[in-house]
């Protein structure tokens, strides 16, 4: 069994992915009788300050849930060829990220160079046919506005290139939406239909591309509502507001006044009142070079997240189409 497992910055995918192993291993246990071992292959190298946080994060993340971390950066055939340090077979195991293991190829020392597509994809083929349950995560980077220069232009076509032969060799394919599992190919889990017709809390969520016409959806759904302007109203009118549009462009103003998005989270948790947000997905892109962009963008995800969690109704629209999602 081997799950693909996709979403934004901050989208709550490695939390989901995590959440999935872990319950295959545990159903696993219980048939059984026996404990199946578990492992995290980690291939997020720690080139800077910024990356080993990262890191860091992830650890604290798995802390506690059996797992036993396999720093493998690139090179899957030659690591399972090797089966140092540890034989995989028979084992639930979890691939964190696509998105890196291909970037490691293309520029590491002793990467594959011009063969990563074949690199990536031939490892992972292996890791499947050789693990119990396999679970992969990769990054949604193509719902990109900037010109990209011609060497992410190389690398968004060979992870693309992955991603889709990895959906195809897998069971089932999920993208991650602010906390949300959106079954793309597969059956859902049972935990997503028991999550449906949770008790509501009065906020509701619409999120999707620039441009798609959420405002206007939002409208047909909400008629009698007076909406707040993210991008120009007062930080504090988040505490009063019934439903704010350009939500994604508010958290930015926050951050810019010197806030940090645990407070906006906490605001957000503490209201008792409804209230509607609609927010473009800004995570779904390259990630900035600007490291205030590379915060802010996290950010909007982990509220979004968080928000997500908490509200009653979850709206997506694509071109002017909207899909309830929760």
């Amino acid at each position: 069994m081997m799950e693909l497992v996709t979403g934004g910055s901050g989208s709550g995918k490695s939390a989901y992915a995590e959440d999935a192993v872990c319950r295959c291993r545990r159903l696993l246990n219980e048939k059984e009788k026996k404990n199946t071992p578990l492992y995290y292959i980690a291939d997020m190298f720690p080139y800077g300050k910024e990356t080993e946080e990262k890191i860091e994060n992830h650890r604290r993340m798995r802390a506690g849930k059996g797992f036993h971390t396999l720093e493998w950066y690139q090179d899957l055939e030659g690591k399972l060829a090797e089966k140092a340090p540890s034989d995989l077979s028979g084992a639930c195991v979890l691939l964190e990220c696509v998105s890196n293991l291909t970037a490691n190829e293309m520029y590491m020392d002793g990467g594959a160079g011009e063969n990563t597509v074949k690199a990536v994809v031939n490892g992972i083929c292996l890791l499947k046919r050789k693990c119990r349950h396999l679970v992969v995560v990769t990054n949604e980077v193509f719902s990109e506005s900037v010109p990209d220069s011609p060497e992410m232009t190389v690398y968004k076509k060979n992870l693309a290139q992955i991603n889709r032969a990895l959906a195809e060799m897998a069971d089932r394919m999920t993208e991650v939406i602010y906390g949300i599992p959106v079954y793309a190919k597969g059956e859902q889990t049972p935990e997503k239909k028991m999550s449906e017709g949770r008790e509501t809390m009065g906020k509701k969520l619409i999120i999707g591309g620039a441009f798609q016409g959420k405002l206007d959806y939002a409208k047909k759904l909400y008629p009698d509502t007076e909406w707040t302007d993210g991008s120009a109203c007062a930080l504090e009118e988040i505490a009063t507001c019934s439903a704010m549009n350009c939500f994604h462009l508010f958290v930015r103003r926050w951050m810019k006044a010197g806030r940090t998005k645990e407070e906006l989270t906490d605001t957000l948790r503490k209201r008792d009142r409804e209230l509607i947000l609609i927010c473009d997905e800004v995570g779904c892109g390259l990630v900035p070079v600007d490291a205030f962009e590379r915060e802010y963008r996290e950010a909007v995800g982990r509220i979004c997240t968080v928000f997500a969690r908490r509200a009653d109704r979850v709206d997506r629209v694509v071109c002017g189409i909207g899909t309830q999602i929760k």
